[in-house]
């Protein structure tokens, strides 16, 4: 018998606002993290981004937290959420107002790159739950406008990403401020030594769940490389959208000036496209993943650092501009493809310079990528000279034969 959200113990108004925002069978991480916080228990959570993961410490916090009894200037919020990026943080509170429709509680999202007096006044109106990135947050508690000495209900969402971009002794500090009596959940999509320590510190006895169904699943992702020159990459780029017809497409680029440069090449090709990156507004950050969401922009570049806050089903195709550095990231980038049971195409854009790091890659997830030879080859065969892959996975990959062959020719 599969699980509905009744099942659940969530609260009637709460269980009515999730059926109106149109779910019924709640996802693996909800189904197994839920009742565990709606018993008070903590919990550590492996869940990728995409599997239901906000509902699932989203609902019990509607049904843990008391609405707030203000007292004094600084505002104390009962719950609070730390989140690595600015998108995050809106996603989140938007998911609350969404699923909290009928619960008398208020919440506000707090971030760098915004108005720093408007999250003031808005602090000012006593939030029973905060979103917050960590720095922005402990600038507004060092000047006093909010005090954490209330706060029953902690969740470090993204918790690996935050490690990415330095937070944890940030994270640390604001922690330290918190009652150590309260209920807290981590969620990240990997479980890094790292990660493991800042659980031990900061749960209590946590239950710990695994969602498998929130690892990257390969038998629905079409995962390919190409090998090209990286001066012949936007050319092979503008010509995949033209002739594979990518509908709505995710290329990620390792740095901002490459987002950008992509970004004006792609439009001044007529192809509906913005960029995504730390130097962006919120202003114009949010816009650009609106229009995309809504399907006025066929084409999003995107940095790493930006891509955590990308929450966009249909996304017909991740494609990896530039490989990174740590396979790790791969995951986390064409996991935003294949939403929701469907399927998706993750396709790599391989220079001579990344080779190693579709080893890295092949190296975690245990399989090979399919070589994608329908493109023009503007490198040394020599080189590269990859062999077909018989299938979409397990075969032989250009990356390992294309090194052999390079070895070879030194």
């Amino acid at each position: 018998m599969n699980t509905t959200f009744d099942d659940l113990d969530l609260q009637e108004s709460t269980r009515t606002a999730v059926s109106e925002a149109g779910y019924e069978v709640p996802t693996e991480v909800q189904q197994r993290a839920i009742p565990e916080l709606m018993a008070g228990r903590d919990v550590l959570a492996t869940a990728q981004t995409g599997t239901g993961k906000t509902a699932a410490f989203v609902l019990p916090m509607l049904h843990q937290v008391q609405p707030n009894r203000p007292k004094g200037r600084a505002s104390t919020p009962a719950a609070l959420i730390l989140t690595p990026t600015r998108e995050l943080a809106v996603q989140i509170v938007e998911s609350i107002h969404v699923y909290g429709r009928g619960a008398k509680l208020s919440s506000l999202a707090i971030y760098g790159g915004a108005s720093r007096n408007r999250q003031i006044d808005g602090l000012r109106n006593h939030p029973d739950i905060v979103v917050a990135t960590p720095g922005r947050l402990l600038d507004l508690i060092e000047e006093g406008s909010i005090d954490l000495g209330r706060v029953s209900y902690l969740v470090l969402d993204e918790a690996d990403r935050m490690l990415d971009m330095g937070f944890i002794p940030a994270v640390r500090r604001i922690v330290a401020m918190i009652p150590r009596r309260r209920q807290t959940a981590l969620f990240s999509a990997t479980m890094p030594t790292a990660i493991q320590e800042v659980a031990r510190e900061m749960l209590n006895d946590p239950v710990r769940v695994t969602a498998e169904s929130g690892e990257l699943r390969i038998d629905r992702i079409d995962q390919s490389v190409m090998y090209v020159d990286q001066g012949d990459k936007i050319d092979l780029l503008t010509k995949l959208i033209h002739d594979r017809q990518m509908f709505r497409v995710l290329v990620f680029t390792r740095t901002k000036h490459r987002a950008r440069k992509v970004a004006k090449v792609l439009a001044q090709k007529r192809i509906p496209t913005d960029a995504i990156h730390g130097d962006k507004g919120q202003g114009a950050r949010t816009r650009a993943l609106t229009d995309f969401r809504n399907g006025k922009l066929q084409v999003l570049v995107a940095t790493d650092v930006a891509s955590r806050g990308i929450d966009v089903d249909d996304i017909s195709h991740v494609i990896n501009f530039e490989l990174p550095n740590e396979p790790e990231t791969y995951i986390h980038r064409v996991g935003r493809t294949a939403r929701a049971g469907s399927g998706g195409c993750a396709i790599s854009l391989c220079d001579t310079a990344e080779m190693a790091y579709v080893r890295d890659i092949e190296r975690l997830m245990g399989s090979s990528l399919t070589v994608d030879r329908d493109q023009p080859f503007h490198t040394d065969r020599t080189v590269y000279a990859p062999a077909r892959s018989s299938g979409k996975t397990g075969g032989n990959t250009g990356a390992r034969t294309g090194g052999s062959r390079r070895r070879r020719r030194r």
